[in-house]
């Protein structure tokens, strides 16, 4: 509604700023979700880590029989991981190969990793875990 000397009736949103601001019940609720889901993974991370070291550790052992003892390329042991029963987040690790070293190594990034040597007299052995 606009006063007789065209100026926009005071209290009256202008249509424009309307359209452009979010509403802040969205906003604080983006917020909120937001703070739950990094509070729930703070609470999960040491566990998520544990989870990692051990499906990687088991990939990784897994992956290494399978490159240097079955003699086998790295994308078909990533296929029998698929089929393992690594349930969670331990299920999703990724593989990797060291050629010189002969080892195979085994994680997710930022949770962890594992490797496992191969040497012909002992066969494929998993690195010790640093504490």
């Amino acid at each position: 509604m606009r006063a007789p000397d065209g100026q926009a009736a005071a209290g009256a949103a202008s249509p424009r700023h309307a359209a452009r601001q979010p509403s802040r019940w969205l906003r604080n609720l983006v917020l909120l979700a937001l703070l739950v889901g990094a509070g729930l993974l703070a609470w999960q991370w040491a566990d998520l880590q544990e989870r990692t070291r051990i499906g990687g550790a088991y990939a990784a052992r897994l992956g290494c029989v399978c490159r240097h003892v079955s003699q086998r390329d790295l994308k078909s042991c990533e296929a029998d991981l698929a089929v393992a029963p690594l349930g969670g987040i331990a299920g999703r690790v990724w593989l990797s190969e060291d050629t010189e070293t002969r080892s195979v190594s085994a994680g997710l990034p930022l949770l962890g990793y594992q490797s496992a040597h191969y040497d012909s007299l002992h066969g494929c052995r998993l690195e010790p875990w640093d504490e």
